[in-house]
This record gives C-alpha cells, sequence and structure tokens, in this order.
C-alpha cells in the first residue's frame, strides 16, 4: 500500500523508449526503478512511464491511479500505478509500471491489425475501430472464450468513464512458445505464438478528469445522469454502424451471451463501494507535494460517479428484453 509519494528524481531516463513518447497533451516519459527501491511494491530495474497531467486539468493524473484501484476492485488487469513527483521540479504524476519484458513478449496494437483487415482504416483516428472486427479477430487468435475478458474491459471502460480506449490503447501480448521435437516436425516450424490481452492501459481519460470542482460540486443527480449516459466507448457498433457505442447502451450486448452476462453480473456485485471510498480516503490523506494532492471534493466526487455507473450497468444487465 503506498503511503508517499514516489520520487523518481533519481530514477535513470529511459532515454531510448522516452523518444517515442514526445509530449503532447499529457506530457510523458519513461524510465526504471532502482535496483533496490525504497518501496517494497516497486518491481526493481523495470520500466515506468511517468505521466502528468494536461495543463488545463491539473489533478487529471489521479484518474489514471485511481482506475487502476477499481480495476483491483473488480477484478480487471490493469498495470499497477502510483502517485509519484520529481522533487527537482516539483511535477506530479502517475507512475506506470510497464505491462510486458522485452524480449520475453512484444506488444501487438490493436490498429496494427485494423490496418491489415480494415481497408481504408484511419490509422490515425481509428474511424472504423468497431466491435465486430474486435471479436472476429480476437476469436480468431484467442478463441471464443476471449469475449469474458474483451467484455470486462468494456465494463471497466464503462464504470470509469474511459472515452479514450482507441485503437493503440490496447491490444494483444504475444509470446514465441518452443513446440517438442515431434510437433515442430509435424508443424514445419520450431516455434508457436502464444497471444494474450496486454492489461489494459491509459485509464487517464475517465472519472470526470475534465470537469472543474466548482461544477460538478453543484450537479444534482438529474445532472449527474445526463452527464454518465453522454459517455461513449471510442468503439463503433460495425463497419456499417460507425457511431461511437455509449457506455450504458455497450451493456445491452451481453444479453446475446449469457455466460458473459453472467460474469459481470457477478463482478458488479462483487465490487466494494466501501472498499473505494476507503482507497479514495487513503490518496486524499496522502503526504502530497505542493499542489499534487487529491482533493477531497473530487475525491468525492470520483465516488458518488462510479456509485452511479455501477448502479446503472447492474440495472441494464438485469433488464429484461
Amino acid at each position: 500500500m503506498q503511503t508517499d509519494f514516489i520520487d523518481i528524481a533519481d530514477w535513470p531516463d529511459d532515454d531510448e523508449f522516452s523518444a517515442a513518447y514526445p509530449e503532447g497533451a499529457r506530457p510523458k516519459r519513461t524510465l526504471f526503478s532502482p535496483l533496490t527501491p525504497d518501496q517494497k511494491y516497486i518491481k526493481p530495474d523495470w520500466r515506468h512511464m511517468f505521466k502528468r497531467s494536461a495543463e488545463r486539468y491539473p489533478e487529471q493524473f489521479w484518474a489514471e491511479i485511481i482506475a487502476y484501484e477499481i480495476s483491483l476492485l473488480l477484478g480487471i488487469s490493469a498495470p499497477p500505478c502510483y502517485a509519484a513527483f520529481d522533487s527537482r521540479n516539483g511535477q506530479c504524476g502517475a507512475l506506470s509500471a510497464w505491462f510486458y519484458k522485452d524480449g520475453d513478449e512484444s506488444f501487438y496494437s490493436a490498429g496494427n491489425f485494423f490496418h491489415k483487415i480494415v481497408p481504408g482504416f484511419d490509422r490515425e483516428r481509428g474511424t472504423q475501430h468497431n466491435i465486430v472486427d474486435c471479436d472476429e479477430f480476437n476469436n480468431r487468435v484467442l478463441g471464443k472464450d476471449q469475449i469474458y475478458g474483451f467484455w470486462s474491459m468494456l465494463l471497466f471502460d464503462m464504470l470509469i468513464g474511459n472515452t479514450d480506449r482507441h485503437q493503440d490503447n490496447w491490444g494483444h501480448l504475444l509470446k514465441a512458445v518452443q513446440l517438442s521435437k515431434s510437433v515442430a516436425r509435424r508443424r514445419g516450424d520450431k516455434f508457436d505464438v502464444k497471444w494474450r490481452f496486454a492489461p489494459w492501459f491509459d485509464n487517464g481519460t475517465s472519472l470526470g478528469h475534465e470537469l472543474l470542482s466548482e461544477k460538478f460540486s453543484r450537479w444534482d443527480a438529474a445532472t449527474l445522469d445526463r452527464y454518465i449516459r453522454r459517455g461513449k466507448h471510442h468503439m463503433r457498433y460495425s463497419r456499417d454502424n460507425l457511431e461511437r457505442m455509449g457506455h450504458i447502451e455497450s451493456l445491452s450486448f451481453i444479453k446475446s451471451h449469457a455466460g458473459v452476462r453472467v460474469l459481470l453480473l457477478k463482478r458488479l456485485r462483487d465490487f466494494d463501494l466501501n472498499a473505494l471510498g476507503a482507497v479514495l480516503e487513503r490518496l486524499v490523506d496522502l503526504p502530497a507535494p505542493a499542489g499534487g494532492n487529491l482533493t477531497k471534493a473530487r475525491a468525492e466526487f470520483i465516488f458518488r460517479l462510479t456509485q452511479r455507473r455501477a448502479q446503472l450497468a447492474m440495472e441494464t444487465l438485469n433488464e429484461r428484453n
């Protein structure tokens, strides 16, 4: 459990990999943890990403950290993420552990396969990023049970209100596995490739990060519901219907997959809102550098928002056709 902000001032920069992440809406850089970190929960000598808030939304980096905590409570795989700062300049941000080891696995973003299977795919904006092609491709490389993992991700994104799960913000990890001599002779190949979903990363465009406290503190229940129901996944319905899927509406697709519906209802029933409240209280109380704290007002709003999203998800999954 994190009890202090992590000071990354002396962590060595990963200059080679950082070049792939130029500063944009959210400045970021990659770096390595020390061989002997001060924190027991930090993996030694491991690549991490330090991501700051967008200039307009100074508390945004907390969304990434809280989304990770929600993933734990929901039983969803996401990279560990902690509050950190650089004592040389006072900058605060979210520190996320890398989710694979170079040379052991390779990350293959969804955008790569969409670019190959969808004619004229808009690689930059992902306009044709859609659920039908996702399902078909995932079935091909992971088998039909993949839908349990994929729909769990969509439930997670609905619960945190993530609007930015674009084609390069999810994908697969590939690992080459050596075959036995007999199998290799039969197949004519020495290796097989094992696929699995990568942990669901880059979760900071969520949890009302763009709302200023003076705005959401005045919201009544009706205003909160309107905000939630406006939320949409980046994902579209199909190549023939490029409307983005609504967060709430997307759960209605579960009705045709009874086993998945049962799994997601169980995840929601097991989702402990009291535990989330305790996590938020702990993060509010975390000693922070000047200007880096999570305010009580924002924490209370995030709890209210998540609680209502969970209620709406449960209602939608329980609705009769």
